[in-house]
């Protein structure tokens, strides 16, 4: 028969053996969130020191590009209004969004380098033609509006719905080296709401296309205009490609 005193004593073993083991565990369970807790104050500590403009500051912004319309100083003026915070905490978008709100800033890249500069690059729209009366475009299609003296030159002038130009500018391009072979220069490209298209070249001649079949009617006139007589005593003034099986071609006087 067993001794009552024994179980008691194994009993009383078994309990203190697991009270231990719960006070291991709770003891293990504290000292990893005590852990946690001191790399959380670490963190934070670190965040907030890094913050701080103080520590790290911006001391070089470097601006590289070519520049023949841009105004640099603009450029520096506009940025620096916009930079705050330190090298971790400046924030790059603001600073390319800045920059790009100058009318003859394209394209824009921002970096950091450590540990104390910020290097910008900055493309300056090259204009390809004139938009309108008081923009101009680039050859990707994408319009600014510039000083009024910036549109002055002898450019082309681009001109269409709102939206449209991208396409404008590509079939200008198209377009552009086609009649180069005539020796004839465009001057205006137009596409009105329609989309009905009408060409005029430096050469003082008017080539009307239309809407549709525009691309064949280009090379109908690309064939068609050498064997035009041009006289001295008269020049061609319109041809109008919009007919199915023929053209109408306008003459006048010679100047």
């Amino acid at each position: 028969m067993a001794d009552p005193r024994k179980t008691r004593r194994s009993v009383d073993t078994a309990a203190g053996d697991g009270v231990r083991n719960k006070l291991r565990r709770w003891l293990h369970w504290l000292g990893a969130l005590a852990l946690l807790l001191l790399f959380a104050g670490g963190g934070v500590w670190g965040v907030i020191t890094l913050r701080d403009p103080a520590v790290l500051p911006l001391k070089i912004v470097r601006i590289d590009g070519e520049f023949k319309n841009l105004d640099r100083r603009a450029l520096e003026q506009a940025v620096g209004g916009v930079m705050e915070g330190n090298f971790f905490t400046v924030d790059l978008d603001v600073v390319r969004a800045a920059a790009l709100r100058l009318p003859w800033v394209d394209q824009v890249t921002v970096r950091r380098i450590w540990p104390d500069t910020l290097n910008m690059w900055v493309e300056e729209q090259r204009p390809l033609a004139r938009w309108g009366d008081t923009q101009l475009v680039n050859g990707r299609g994408g319009v600014f509006t510039p000083e009024p003296t910036a549109l002055k030159g002898n450019l082309p002038t681009l001109a269409g719905p709102t939206g449209h130009a991208p396409e404008i500018v590509a079939r200008y391009q198209r377009m552009d080296n086609l009649f180069a072979t005539l020796q004839l220069e465009i001057a205006k490209l137009s596409m009105d709401g329609r989309g009905a298209w009408t060409v005029g070249f430096r050469q003082g001649i008017e080539l009307k296309l239309g809407h549709a079949d525009t691309e064949a009617r280009v090379e109908r006139f690309v064939r068609l205009y050498p064997r035009l007589e041009q006289t001295e005593n008269h020049k061609v003034k319109r041809v109008d490609m919009r007919y199915a099986n023929g053209v109408a071609v306008l003459w006048g006087e010679a100047s």
